[in-house]
């Protein structure tokens, strides 16, 4: 089944044109024609069946049938505060986290990032992030694409956090961890997750965050690569947790 995102769609069945990408990939890339069904999602959590109702080089239709239950969200909505990485590497992580169900994504400088703060920040690598991450929520049958901010520096991260608690992932070298047992599904139902580069976490860095309340995760006795390390944190927490 195809899936298109329409942002804004209305709630009640009827005929709507799909955006000018959206439209492309109907008609150029998968080929579809008039009478095959289609699925809809709006980007929040909504989703509908439907069936393609007109193909034409200026506009492409799709007739809602019917809303649809969507793949269920995880339990915890984790915002994903990574260290910034170069081009494919940032491509891997937004793609596999937005798989797993984050709800948002930070790109975080850090003091072992390499990359130039200019082009973190350009809107240029932010709308390539927002498409992998839409790319990844088509594929997976998510129904939420996680937004992706600008990148921002390590201290704003940790000084734009209120109640939420926070986890922080750390090398096995350094012999922190905390037991499962510690680790209870958060009462708030939401949760920072920050994730270091390649390099680690500076020793300044580890210690704010510890001020902060952040307990510490060790993801095994391995060095894991930086565009890695978010999937197994995610794996880990949905284990502990439970995906419902």
């Amino acid at each position: 089944m195809f899936r298109f995102h329409v942002p804004g769609v209305s709630a009640d069945p009827g005929v709507i044109d799909l955006p000018a990408d959206e439209a492309h990939h109907l008609r150029d890339v998968v080929r579809l024609k008039a009478g095959e069904p289609v699925h809809v999602f709006d980007g929040h959590g909504r989703e509908w069946a439907g069936r393609v109702a007109e193909v034409t080089r200026r506009r492409v239709t799709v007739a809602l049938e019917r809303a649809v239950t969507a793949v269920a969200e995880p339990p915890v909505r984790v915002t994903l505060c990574s260290a910034l990485l170069k081009g494919d590497q940032m491509d891997a992580l937004v793609r596999d986290a937005t798989m797993l169900g984050v709800a948002a994504i930070v790109p975080v400088i850090s003091a072992h990032v390499s990359v130039p703060r200019a082009a973190a920040r350009s809107a240029a690598a932010v709308a390539r992030w927002q498409r992998v991450a839409l790319a990844s929520a088509k594929q997976c049958g998510r129904a939420v694409v996680p937004a992706v901010s600008a990148a921002i520096a390590f201290d704003a991260v940790l000084s734009g956090v209120t109640k939420d608690p926070i986890i922080i992932c750390v090398e096995p070298a350094l012999g922190l961890d905390t037991p499962p047992a510690d680790l209870p599904r958060p009462a708030t139902a939401r949760l920072l997750l920050l994730v270091g580069p390649e390099g680690g976490w500076s020793a300044d860095e580890l210690a704010a965050a510890r001020r902060h309340g952040a307990l510490p995760l060790a993801l095994g006795p391995r060095t894991l690569r930086a565009e890695t390390a978010p999937v197994v944190a995610l794996t880990t927490l949905w284990t502990r947790w439970g995906w419902e």
